[in-house]
């Protein structure tokens, strides 16, 4: 029969080997033996489970493995299990992250929060930039339209597409040269302002308007027959001649309108609707304009 002083030898032995780092095998409990002296090698034992246990979660925690889920009902490692799932939620974080989601905010890892959202301020800093950078890189910065790259890439991309028929509009501002020279360019801007609102307040919501000169509009209109952009392009004039109405900046605009019946003809379509709109230019050419900034009554002939 082994001796209480066996008993607590070996439990030494093993409380002194888990402390040093090793894994120590399970005492093997004899038969005969005081309760008291069992209680202590199963709890000694047990002792020796937990930290097995431990030891594999821990080095999977520190490894960055976060599949390994802490064992249960294990006091050893109760102060990792938190960390355990912060770490576990900071992951779906960064996913979010990763998808665009610039919203999250951890406050639960100390200085790695701070960090952490010190990193997403940034990453929302530079996607504000980039918005920008791409808004201005396909929008015209005086009337808020697309600028000519932009309509250039969607007018190949239609003509690469299945998206017909799809018809083009082109819109001239006349007599924005003699008020620039006789008001100055600030009166101008506002005429070609006021032109760009006509357009934008014509069209529809997937219509693409650009500004693609300096007096010079033009608008694609995807999946639209000739007779459907009619349509919108008397709303256009109807548009125009309310402004003139209710302001004093007084915008005429010679209008061109064609469409491509099929793939490919874009660029004949645009050809054709600058050339209509040059024809209705030179028809109105000697006819007498108001075309002013500030409402005075002129005769000039659209430029």
């Amino acid at each position: 029969m082994a001796t209480s002083a066996d008993i607590i030898k070996h439990c030494r032995e093993r409380i002194e080997a888990l402390l040093s780092g090793e894994t120590p095998d399970p005492i093997e409990i004899p038969a005969k033996i005081s309760p008291e002296a069992r209680e202590l090698c199963h709890a000694c034992n047990r002792l020796i489970t937990a930290q097995k246990e431990a030891a594999t979660f821990l080095a999977a925690l520190a490894n960055g493995n976060l599949e390994v889920e802490p064992p249960p009902r294990n006091l050893l490692i109760s102060p990792f299990k938190q960390l355990h799932a912060s770490l576990r939620h900071l992951v779906w974080q960064t996913s979010q992250v990763a998808a665009g989601d610039l919203d999250q905010h951890v406050d639960f890892l100390g200085e790695l929060s701070t960090s952490f959202n010190k990193m997403i301020e940034s990453l929302r800093q530079k996607q504000t930039v980039e918005e920008l950078l791409r808004y201005l890189s396909n929008h015209d910065p005086m009337t808020g339209l697309y600028n000519r790259l932009y309509f250039n890439e969607e007018l190949a991309r239609l003509d690469r597409s299945r998206q017909i028929p799809s018809s083009i509009i082109i819109a001239d501002l006349n007599g924005l040269k003699q008020v620039n020279d006789s008001q100055g360019h600030e009166a101008g801007d506002l005429l070609i302002l006021a032109a760009a609102e006509i357009i934008r307040a014509g069209v529809r919501a997937d219509d693409v308007a650009a500004r693609i000169g300096g007096d010079e509009f033009a608008v694609i209109l995807p999946f639209t027959r000739y007779d459907e952009a009619e349509t919108v392009l008397k709303r256009i004039r109807k548009k125009e001649a309310i402004q003139r109405n209710r302001s004093d900046l007084q915008v005429h605009m010679a209008y061109g309108l064609a469409t491509a019946e099929q793939q490919g003809e874009m660029a004949a379509a645009l050809k054709l609707a600058d050339k209509r709109m040059y024809e209705e230019k030179f028809a109105a050419r000697n006819s007498s304009c108001r075309c002013s900034a500030n409402g005075e009554h002129k005769e000039e002939c659209r430029d």
